[in-house]
């Protein structure tokens, strides 16, 4: 019994020792001293480092308190550390067993200065060198909880070189997690809760034998202002200044940096979701606000993907599209914006730079539109700017064109200062109606060169409309002299340059049973149709036709205005007129003429004198009864002869020409069954008159008169016929005649015309003038 005891008390007491040994060990091994001088031998080589206390508890680990740190080694220089306090935590149990394993670490409100921020890639080999020179084995039973950074600050300094304002960060909480127990793979995650940043949560995952970091981060709620954006160098700046953006965004960002081989490869997408941000671009002076949308940028361009916004013009507000794709380190970038149903006016256009102010001034448009405007730069820098247009019952004033067009539909489009105008209708406000019109066309807002295509259909003629036209001389003139009625179809064609003084220009006018009347002789034309063509320099028309006292007239004109006075030329033909019709017009008497009347006159002249009208041509009147005529009972009442009742003149013919305000005729003819006049001679315009004229008369129907003056007997084309001549003078309504003698002929002849006197056009004009 006493040796059993002694062998345990022997034991106990080895066993006292053994733990009174380890305990003295382990007590001097984590003594504060002990710890504090293991700390600062440890990160001699990095910098200057100063701990108040270090301790260790056997239940909650080793606590540093009051740590400085200021780097001195080349990855660590201008950096400094303070931190509070560290507590360290171990396992208890291995303790026991004579091992320190620490399996996490607490890192409470640490503030980190840096006075030379470091490139991501230095700060990569830096980790690298460090873990190659620790030589860790790939997987290791320490920190496997990680490591805990608590309420950190950061505080970047001004870089002088870059004149980039300070960075300061406040809330950060990190956690350093190894992957699966292996340090070549940690995990950092963590988030920021600052006062000014706002809250954001971040995940890396740091490959420091690579080396590589890859980082995700996600913002929610960011406040964009001046002083939040001065934060940030180059960009902030620049947003800030050319959009003063203002409301809160969401970031979201995953970026890769891998050093391998020293290849620095680099990948970032950055998304920006806006959330009712508000935003003026300088160079657009229009608030835009409740924008919402995304932005993405990686390391090559910039994209806007379907930002959305609102833009108020006068009391409307129209929803805006933005697109976009920019590149980060060339020069080209494409920027789309859409806006549809925009108002536009004075005062938003003026506010457009480069363009806006001319496009107002120029054709000073008001009303909704629907907006596309698209702007590219390309890699040599070269610009170009689009813009179209959708118009939406516009209304505009152009400069050049005194009469508004209001309810304009169709496109204009404008690319680098060329407008162009695309199936573009409205309505012009002339006259009392509406007339609508269609536009095409191209103008050159730099050079101020112009073409412009301009369709009129079914165009109503009143005289208001004529009256009310921009050039109303001419209006005016028409109405008061022609009185035209009816429709037409417009097509005009204008062309204008810088260089010149006038618009070219050429108007094509299609009549549509048309209607005028000629105010001198009350001559009516109806049922009028063809094309009349007016430029600058003439006024013409290849063919025109209508109907006139029962007729049909058909014919060219053609007008030279640039000529003074203006010169003119055409050719009229005309059929079955009637003459009872006409007569009574053009004489103004109810004289019982009839017949039908056909022919054609070919004429040119200059001004309105009319000794400058010159024509010739041709008139034959057909079924008539032309004995009513002033010049036939003229001739009968010389020859003091009483027309049977069964004698009517049906036909007539002549030939003509008009020369210095006479009319020469030159082979005139009137046909009854039994009598022939022939005659030759002029009438002036104002109704004198001087013709000769041979009446002839059959046998059968001479016997019948019972005395007649100087009578011959003449075989005329194989007929014989009793020839007498008459000269007739006066007015065409009041002709004076008398017989003239002439000797009698044996042999026959070819027609009557060879016993008148010939034709001498200067001859009988002076006659007639010495008469007057």
């Amino acid at each position: 019994m006493k040796k059993t005891l002694i062998i345990v008390s022997v034991i106990v007491c080895l066993i006292a020792g053994i733990v009174a040994s380890g305990y003295i060990i382990v007590k001097r091994a984590t003594s504060d001293e002990a710890i504090k001088s293991r700390l600062l031998s440890a990160l001699k080589d990095l910098g200057e480092t100063k701990i108040e206390r270090a301790h260790m508890d056997f239940l909650e680990g080793i606590i540093i308190d009051n740590l400085s740190f200021a780097g001195t080694s080349e990855d660590l220089l201008g950096k400094s550390l303070k931190i509070p306090r560290i507590v360290i935590k171990h396992s208890p149990q291995n303790l026991l067993k004579g091992k320190l394993n620490i399996y996490n670490a607490v890192v409470i409100a640490p503030e980190l200065t840096v006075e030379k921020p470091t490139d991501i890639w230095s700060l990569l080999d830096a980790f690298k060198a460090n873990f190659d020179k620790i030589d860790m084995p790939a997987y290791m039973d320490i920190l496997n909880q990680g490591v805990e950074i608590r309420d950190l600050k950061i505080h970047i300094k001004e870089n002088t070189q870059t004149n980039s304002p300070e960075i300061k960060l406040s809330g950060v909480n990190i956690t350093f997690l190894p992957y699966a127990g292996s340090f070549k793979d940690i995990i950092i995650k963590g988030n920021i809760d600052d006062e000014f940043l706002g809250n954001y949560s971040f995940t890396m995952n740091l490959h420091p034998n690579i080396p590589s970091l890859e980082i995700e981060a996600n913002a929610k709620n960011i406040m964009l202002n001046e002083e939040f954006l001065s934060r940030f160098p180059y960009v902030g700046k620049m947003l800030w200044d050319d959009y003063k953006p203002a409301g809160t965004i969401n970031v979201s960002c995953r970026a890769s940096f891998n050093n391998q081989n020293k290849q620095k490869k680099k990948d970032y997408v950055i998304n920006v979701n806006l959330n009712g941000l508000e935003a003026m671009y300088k160079n657009w002076p229009f608030l835009i606000y409740h924008l919402n949308g995304d932005v993405e940028i990686n390391n090559e361009k910039l994209y806007l993907k379907g930002i959305v916004g609102y833009i108020k013009s006068g009391n409307c507000t129209s929803q805006a599209e933005f697109r976009g794709e920019f590149d980060l380190y060339g020069a080209k970038k494409t920027f789309v914006m859409t806006i549809p149903n925009l108002l536009l006016n004075q005062e938003f256009l003026t506010n457009i730079p480069d363009f806006g102010e001319q496009v107002w001034s120029k054709i000073r448009p008001t009303g909704l539109v629907d907006l596309t405007y698209q702007y590219n730069v390309g890699e040599k820098e070269e610009s170009s700017c689009f813009l179209a247009v959708n118009c939406k019952d516009l209304e505009i004033n152009p400069l050049n064109f005194p009469l508004s067009i209001s309810h304009v539909n169709g496109q204009v489009k404008l690319c680098n200062n060329i407008i162009l105008f695309t199936d573009t209708g409205g309505f012009i406000q002339c006259g009392g109606q509406s007339i609508f019109t269609e536009l095409n066309g191209v103008y050159d807002i730099k050079n101020d060169r112009k073409i412009f295509n301009l369709h009129i259909p079914n165009l109503s003629i009143t005289e208001s409309l004529l009256k009310n036209l921009p050039t109303k001389g001419i209006g005016e003139k028409l109405w008061t002299n022609l009185k035209p009625s009816g429709k037409v179809d417009l097509i005009a064609n204008f062309q204008g340059f810088k260089e010149e003084k006038d618009n070219r220009y050429s108007i094509e006018i299609n009549l549509k049973d048309c209607e005028m009347s000629d105010s001198k002789y009350n001559i009516f034309l109806s049922g009028i149709g063809g094309r009349l063509e007016i430029d600058k320099s003439r006024f013409a028309s290849k063919h025109i036709d209508a109907k006139c006292c029962g007729g049909h007239v058909e014919g060219t004109i053609s007008v030279n205005t640039e000529t003074d006075p203006y010169q003119y030329e055409g050719e009229l033909n005309f059929s079955r007129i009637i003459l009872e019709e006409l007569a009574q017009k053009v004489t103004k008497t109810e004289r019982q003429w009839s017949g039908l009347l056909y022919g054609r006159i070919k004429y040119r002249g200059s001004g309105t004198d009319p000794k400058n009208f010159y024509a010739e041509g041709q008139f034959n009147v057909n079924e008539g009864y032309l004995s009513d005529v002033p010049i036939i009972l003229s001739v009968f009442n010389l020859l003091n002869l009483t027309l049977p009742k069964k004698e009517s003149f049906h036909s007539a013919q002549a030939k003509f020409i008009v020369k210095d305000g006479i009319i020469h005729i030159d082979d005139g003819r009137i046909y009854s069954e039994s009598i022939e006049l022939n005659g030759r001679g002029d009438i002036s315009l104002n109704g004198d008159l001087h013709i000769n004229v041979v009446t002839g008369f059959s046998r059968d129907f001479f016997s019948q008169i019972p005395i007649v003056g100087r009578l011959f007997d003449l075989v005329v084309g194989g007929v014989r016929k009793q020839l007498t001549m008459v000269e007739i003078r006066g007015t065409f309504l009041k002709p004076e005649s008398h017989s003239v003698p002439f000797k009698p002929f044996t042999k026959s002849i070819k027609n009557m015309f060879e016993l008148l006197p010939k034709d001498e056009h200067g001859t009988t004009t002076t006659t007639i003038e010495r008469k007057k």
